[in-house]
């Protein structure tokens, strides 16, 4: 094992939803189908299919399994609800085998995937964005930290659009590993200046474990860019993955 983060204990791909068979639904749990179903848009219901679908298949590439084997098991620590299909994706692969943590991020007819079976990683995150998505004035006083906040002042006026992206997609990527979301969060305390995020106290605290935390301590990160055309995304897409890991023994 590698001593720090590295991003080859994922397995990273990019899918063109609109390519997706959807009569491969049928491997999914019912759960999925009937909110698939629930959507009043076809092409929300189409996508939100092909993503899972993608998805279950990218995380049973990682387990060396079918699709077929893997039971969902997702993770929400938003709400109550127990239906283990919504939240932070994970799956079983059969009754006593691997544990495979996995993320997804849609933009449009494209999605990233992320899989991993790596026990030292306690949650993984992707995010996708178009290059400019989080580009608008404003964005900064709502979004940002003031540590971001001076980073985004450091640059030319002509690159803030394209950083304040890569700003919003490493936080959405930091809190998808750490199985939040931004409904919940508020995004300006996560910190994502650095190579490291800085997170508010009840994010660290170790009393309330990442999914597979046994230990608490101090976490290892990796937050990366990926290069859209390392995984066959368009140039146009700004793409970001985070692991979180045990802490060093």
């Amino acid at each position: 094992m590698p001593a720090d983060p590295d991003i080859s204990r994922l397995l990273l791909a990019a899918v063109n939803l609109s390519a997706v068979d959807l009569g491969q639904s049928d491997t999914l749990e019912e759960n999925e189908r009937q909110r698939a179903a629930s959507f009043g848009s076809g092409i929300q219901r189409d996508r939100f299919l092909a993503g899972r679908i993608a998805l279950r298949r990218h995380a049973a590439e990682a387990a060396g399994t079918g699709a077929g084997a893997l039971r969902a098991d997702y993770v929400c620590r938003e709400c109550t609800r127990d239906d283990h299909v919504h939240g932070m994706p994970r799956y079983q692969a059969g009754p006593s085998g691997q544990t495979v943590l996995a993320s997804l991020s849609r933009a449009g007819d494209w999605c990233l995937l992320a899989a991993t079976t790596d026990e030292q990683v306690l949650g993984v995150g992707v995010d996708l964005e178009g290059s400019t998505a989080a580009g608008f004035d404003g964005f900064g006083q709502v979004a940002l930290s003031a540590r971001e906040r001076e980073l985004l002042e450091s640059v030319e006026p002509a690159l803030r659009p394209g950083l304040q992206t890569r700003l919003w997609t490493r936080k959405e990527a930091v809190l998808k590993a750490l199985g939040r979301g931004l409904a919940a969060i508020d995004p300006s305390l996560v910190d994502v200046a650095g190579p490291v995020p800085l997170l508010p106290a009840f994010l660290q605290d170790p009393g309330v474990p990442v999914v597979g935390d046994r230990d608490g301590g101090c976490r290892r990160w990796l937050v990366e860019a990926v290069n859209p055309g390392s995984v066959g995304l368009p140039d146009s897409f700004t793409a970001v993955v985070a692991l979180v890991m045990q802490p060093r023994r």
